[in-house]
């Protein structure tokens, strides 16, 4: 996904995910243009879904791979992502460590994936992210409630600290 040259930073990452986001939200008509950043490579954008769809979490992992699914349709009915179509690729990390960090290097190194999302729990976050990151060089979104304080480069924590989740019933 990336070229060996270009370094990708939050502030990139970020940059390019809210012009995405405004894309999707205007419509096909404004991905006319193709911005100088997006990647020039064909064929479909590959994800990389790692949950857990067995074990002691399977209740939660099979309810996000299935909101994946419906997201994934719903991009590739409407042209896909600046006109390429999304590819899921689904693993099953069984609310096993040891199993998910296999099921994961082979979304990373054999399905060689863009972007690997999931994990639901901390502990899973922690036995995946080097295969992804610092091997894979791939990009890691993690989606769920976190500690706080994970700066890592290609790994990006979008849910929310207990902080945010405290604030409305401790006053500060």
């Amino acid at each position: 996904m990336l070229n060996d040259h270009r370094q990708l930073s939050r502030r990139r990452f970020l940059g390019n995910f809210a012009f995405a986001s405004a894309a999707i939200a205007a419509g096909p008509g404004s991905w006319v243009i193709r911005p100088n950043w997006a990647n020039a490579a064909e064929g479909p954008i590959r994800i990389g879904i790692a949950t857990d769809l067995t074990g002691a979490l399977g209740f939660a992992g099979n309810t996000d791979a299935n909101v994946a699914r419906m997201i994934a349709s719903e991009i590739n009915e409407n042209g896909g992502l600046l006109g390429r179509p999304i590819e899921l690729l689904i693993e099953d990390t069984a609310s096993n460590e040891s199993v998910a960090v296999g099921n994961v290097r082979k979304l990373v190194q054999r399905d060689k994936v863009d972007l690997v999302l999931g994990g639901i729990a901390s502990s899973m976050r922690n036995a995946i992210k080097d295969i992804i990151i610092s091997r894979g060089k791939t990009l890691y979104i993690y989606p769920q409630a976190y500690e706080g304080r994970e700066c890592t480069p290609y790994l990006f924590c979008t849910g929310p600290v207990p902080a945010q989740n405290c604030d409305r019933f401790i006053p500060g």
